[in-house]
């Protein structure tokens, strides 16, 4: 395409040149005759540019299947008004399910079936949103998008509208970092009542470093917050911690 485009002006041009030359002075026409050569090699060089192809790279997708699995749906949420968005599995087995959409947590014991029910933990079953600490079921998170557990059953959720990280333990809910940054965020450390987050982050619970690990996306940055020795001093024990409501009539 540019070699024809150089091509068809070069023509013009000379075409141009060629009509005003009766009308000049010989000057003129000496000129016009220099100007003629070079356009004329120009248009030599440009016609032999040999125009250049664009190989297409395929984006086909190269699969290979391993067969041998099949996909079950062990949990339907639709029918319970529940909207699953993340999972975390204690060390008893029991799932905990993350609704961001209503902004509670749940817990399920497994084995998990299409007859399971799973028990609010924490949030209110009308689904209200907030940032309010305190009883488990008073409290109010606001769509968070993340949450992980320590050793001792302590459940750490990524509260990421209020930009604050909670706690949710038998005592109820609080807030242990972040929480008071203004719409977008931040990024500050140091005491957690003066951190900072961004609106975009997850938690993740490092037993090794008794610490969560803050996947802060919105700062492209890992934060990390040390944890008190009692919460990762020995394994979680089912028996002296019951998250939610141990009373089935409760339950969705």
């Amino acid at each position: 395409m540019t070699r024809i485009m150089v091509v068809l002006f070069l023509i013009i041009f000379l075409l141009l040149l060629e009509c005003s030359s009766a009308s000049a002075n010989p000057t003129a026409k000496i000129v016009g005759g220099v100007v003629a050569n070079v356009a004329s090699v120009v248009f030599k060089w440009a016609w032999s540019l040999k125009p250049t192809t664009k190989t297409a790279v395929s984006s086909r997708s190269m699969i290979k299947f391993e067969s041998g699995y099949i996909v079950e749906t062990v949990f339907d949420g639709s029918k319970l008004g529940i909207v699953p968005y993340s999972v975390e599995v204690s060390s008893t087995g029991e799932v905990l399910i993350l609704d961001s959409e209503n902004s509670n947590i749940y817990r399920v014991s497994t084995p998990l079936s299409r007859y399971s029910r799973p028990k609010l933990v924490a949030g209110s079953p009308e689904g209200y949103s907030g940032h309010v600490d305190g009883r488990l079921r008073e409290a109010r998170m606001d769509h968070p998008k993340g949450l992980t557990m320590d050793n001792q059953g302590n459940i750490y959720v990524a509260d990421t509208v209020n930009m604050a990280i909670r706690k949710i333990s038998d005592a109820g809910v609080v807030t242990i970092a972040g929480g008071m940054s203004v719409r977008g965020g931040g990024h500050l450390d140091g005491p957690s009542e003066d951190a900072k987050f961004s609106d975009d982050f997850d938690v993740v619970y490092v037993g090794s470093s008794c610490s969560l690990l803050v996947i802060d996306r919105g700062n492209q940055a890992i934060r990390e917050i040390q944890l008190n020795d009692d919460d990762c001093s020995h394994q979680f024990d089912d028996n002296n911690l019951q998250l939610g409501d141990p009373n089935p009539s409760n339950s969705c």
